[in-house]
């Protein structure tokens, strides 16, 4: 009889949602416990790292690409170069963030997380292709929401023919498509129903509440505003002019812990590649109220039944990776310079060709003792963590349940291999033995007491 063995996996993905791969597997592995535990809360990626370094965590866990450097950094999570994985049935852009730069693969594709266009079906049913038909249905009444950060406009900068990093992942991005997609922003801004802004929560309100007709959204945004829009939400790819719009692709990996033993390492890695197949990918995209783009080619999801996720398939088509190699210091770059000339440009402190210029000199004319601040452009570490707990919420998957406790309870259990917690376990025994003592002798003295008083 084959010997029972239990995999524990965290992730940001309600219970419900993975539950359809975890029975999938256990289906063909029935001598396989999967103990899946939600962190949909804050603090997620902190709380996951923190455990990875103190040697305990999940067997393996689900995070994104913009995490991924700083696990690396710390090897709190496994090089996958010796396990020699078939990396064939995975779109060639899942890997680029997922490979540090000596190549090696830190990570197995399970989702794409990307920007497209939404739109409310109860303003208009033809959604627009090209920007100037953004500006021809605004000035009729079809308004649209465009977050002005750096990375969260990015896809116009490709709509305008440019392109930031090139095959080779070398920052290829140039004046003219910049200058291009600053002007349109510029004029942008002076169409009536055209909202532009770096406060993203203030767009998202606006397309919510259905006082504009568009607005570029993430995928994990999709499930709030549907909560919010019914079935009057729907997707559409982003409007191109000169070339197709291509946004920003970001990669939920799965990552082994890397001080997991050496076949609960193997263990995860197989049900890693299970669940990436085509078929659990495209049984995971008829999970209800979860978004999220298969990394699997393969997966043919039909228009007709699956009409939002067909869409984010669309768009995967036209985006861009941030090669891994790029991720901190380059992004953080771009954002820190980005940012801020975006501002100026649309408040009139500087033309778009100024802007442009100044911009493309900053990035290509580094100062070696510069000093680079996070921005707010994209989702920060933190914000993911704010993003995902809300986005939990919305879910109502944040009430315990008697399952999550069980499972909280037997993830808890690996603390014990620590001699300290055998220590404070001890000691709390000791205490609690001495304290029944003290009470049942004063008990028998209160008895004896009372007895004697009665007679």
């Amino acid at each position: 009889m084959p010997r029972r063995q239990t995999l524990t996996v965290w992730s940001p993905y309600a219970d419900q949602d993975v539950e359809i791969l975890i029975k999938n597997y256990q289906a063909v592995h029935p001598d396989v416990d999967i103990i899946h535990t939600t962190h949909g809360l804050i603090n997620y990626f902190s709380f996951l790292k923190k455990r990875m370094a103190q040697g305990l965590g999940p067997d393996m866990a689900i995070v994104p690409d913009p995490v991924l450097p700083s696990m690396i950094e710390q090897e709190l999570i496994e090089d996958l170069e010796p396990y020699q994985l078939d990396t064939s049935n995975f779109y060639g852009k899942a890997l680029v963030s997922l490979r540090a730069e000596n190549q090696h693969l830190y990570g197995v594709p399970f989702g794409f997380e990307i920007m497209a266009l939404c739109y409310n079906r109860a303003q208009t049913t033809d959604p627009p292709t090209t920007l100037n038909t953004v500006l021809n249905q605004a000035s009729q009444g079809k308004g649209i929401a465009i977050d002005a950060g750096f990375l969260s406009s990015v896809w116009g900068i490709s709509a305008m023919s440019g392109a930031l990093f090139n095959s080779i992942d070398h920052f290829t991005l140039e004046e003219q498509p910049l200058s291009r997609w600053l002007s349109w922003l510029k004029n942008a801004q002076q169409t009536p129903n055209v909202y532009i802004d770096s406060r993203r929560e203030v767009l998202f309100d606006l397309f919510a509440a259905g006082n504009v007709a568009y607005f570029p959204c993430w995928t994990f945004e999709i499930s709030a505003l549907q909560k919010k829009l019914g079935n009057q939400l729907s997707i559409a790819v982003l409007p191109g002019e000169l070339d197709s719009a291509a946004p920003v692709l970001e990669t939920d990996a799965l990552v082994v812990n890397a001080y997991a033993r050496a076949d609960q390492k193997r263990l995860a890695l197989e049900f890693a590649m299970f669940i990436t197949r085509r078929e659990q990918q495209l049984a995971f995209q008829s999970v209800e109220n979860t978004f999220v783009v298969p990394t699997n080619p393969k997966v043919l999801v039909d228009r007709r039944l699956l009409e939002i996720q067909r869409s984010l398939i669309d768009q995967v088509q036209n985006s861009f990776p941030i090669p891994i190699a790029q991720a901190e210091y380059r992004t953080n770059r771009l954002i820190h310079y980005g940012d801020p000339i975006y501002a100026q440009v649309m408040q009139g402190d500087l033309s778009p060709t100024e802007g442009a210029r100044q911009f493309i000199d900053q990035i290509n004319q580094p100062v070696s003792d510069e000093v680079i601040e996070k921005s707010l452009s994209v989702p920060s570490e933190a914000e993911i963590n704010k993003l995902q707990g809300n986005i939990a919420q919305l879910q109502g998957n944040i009430t315990p349940r008697t399952d999550y406790l069980l499972q909280l309870g037997q993830i808890q259990l690996q603390t014990l291999r620590r001699p300290i917690i055998w220590l404070q376990v001890i000691l709390c025994t000791v205490v609690g033995v001495l304290i029944w003592w003290i009470a049942r002798r004063l008990n028998r003295l209160i008895s004896t007491f009372i007895q004697r008083f009665n007679d």
